[in-house]
């Protein structure tokens, strides 16, 4: 009997490693990432969005306009662009080495310079691992034609 006891406490020892050690899979970070992102442009959160987003972060979007990190929240606190739901979904994250690129789609309720942009939008975020920690690098987002 205390055979078995032992055999079953390193069997479950095992697995809450496992466990463990799934919780921290890249890809699940860099999705619960992406999640955090949404929630954090919903509340305006500019101090989140600026530990996600690296310094030298550039954004396209479907007219091809660029815009860098420093414009980008300053649109944000001036409410430029404000979103009061997004939901992301069909994430996929393919890593390569510290570079991580992440393709899904969300459904938004927004405004663009107080103009309604909600919709479906399609995205491609790259992020890099600098210092131990993902940061985006480079964004694309386009709308979905209805």
């Amino acid at each position: 009997m205390r055979k078995r006891l032992f055999v079953a406490a390193i069997v479950g020892t095992c697995c809450l490693g496992l466990g463990a050690f799934a919780a921290n899979d890249p890809k699940d970070e860099l999705v619960k990432l992406e999640a955090n992102w949404s929630k954090a442009i919903v509340a305006r959160d500019v101090a989140a969005v600026n530990a996600i987003v690296a310094a030298d972060w550039t954004g396209q979007n479907a007219s091809g306009t660029v815009t860098d990190k420093t414009k980008m929240l300053a649109e944000m606190k001036a409410g430029v662009d404000t979103s009061s739901s997004m939901v992301n979904r069909d994430v996929r994250v393919r890593i390569i080495g510290d570079i991580a690129i992440v393709q899904g789609s969300d459904d938004e309720k927004s405004t663009h310079k107080g103009k309604d942009s909600s919709g479906a939008y399609t995205w491609t975020d790259v992020f890099q691992k600098r210092a131990g920690h993902w940061v985006a690098i480079a964004s694309q987002s386009t709308p979905v034609k209805p």
